[in-house]
């Protein structure tokens, strides 16, 4: 059964030898109670801003464009947004096979292309490229004569809990690692230094198994070994 806020929050308070809350009085939640209700926001937040590639934040966004506009914006609840790999679908009834964007600087498309959001004689078509703008958004270029298919990949925010019942993004694998910094901003707010820098050396060495565990495997090794053989004349040869 997959952690919830709730849960989180009576294990911290557990830990803590203070009563626990129930899915009837969590939201009218007290005093010390609240603080360790948002010590889970807290330490959930902190594991976050360790990394943002995290596995659990990935997400796939679909945008249809619009046809004549050539600017867009992320979505609200992207941290991160992998330029790399945006693409149009494939879409027989566009006549359009799709296929990976190329990346454009910004300031190349203002010196070359960016005529063609005043210019009415500037015919659109299938998108080719991609461009960063620099309020983070992106815009096409050319601009679409239709609508078609955008699709890329980005890594979310943070999620802030609020409800007894919701459940983190964080697997549940790792709630305890949600418990210990928990746990450890508890301390901080009741003043025990020493029990804080205890918990929060616990939640750091929780970090870095989740990075061994999440980041650090390798799907497949390559061999990069050379084949030598002897040719007639006796020189080697590498292949």
């Amino acid at each position: 059964m997959a952690s919830t806020y709730l849960t989180l929050t009576n294990e911290v308070l557990n830990r803590m030898n203070e009563v626990e809350l129930t899915s009837s009085n969590f939201s009218s939640a007290r005093g010390f109670q609240i603080q360790c209700k948002n010590a889970v926001n807290d330490a959930m937040l902190y594991i976050n801003q360790r990394e943002f590639g995290w596995p659990f934040n990935y997400s796939e966004g679909t945008k249809t464009l619009v046809a004549g506009t050539t600017r867009y914006t992320i979505p609200a609840t992207a941290k991160h947004v992998d330029y790399d790999t945006f693409r149009i679908s494939k879409d027989a009834s566009l006549s359009t096979d799709g296929g990976a964007l190329r990346k454009m600087d910004y300031k190349e498309y203002v010196d070359k292309y960016i005529g063609q959001e005043d210019d009415a004689t500037v015919m659109g078509e299938v998108p080719s490229f991609i461009i960063r703008t620099p309020d983070n958004n992106y815009a096409l270029y050319p601009y679409p004569d239709a609508a078609y298919e955008l699709k890329f990949e980005y890594f979310i925010n943070t999620t802030v809990l609020s409800a007894a019942a919701d459940v983190p993004v964080i697997p549940e694998q790792f709630s305890t690692v949600i418990v210990d910094g928990a746990t450890a901003y508890a301390y901080q707010y009741r003043g025990e230094k020493e029990q804080y820098l205890l918990n929060m050396d616990r939640f750091e060495n929780g970090i870095t198994y989740m990075q061994s565990q999440l980041l650090t495997k390798d799907d497949y090794v390559r061999s990069y070994m050379l084949t030598r053989t002897r040719g007639s004349s006796g020189y080697i040869r590498v292949s």
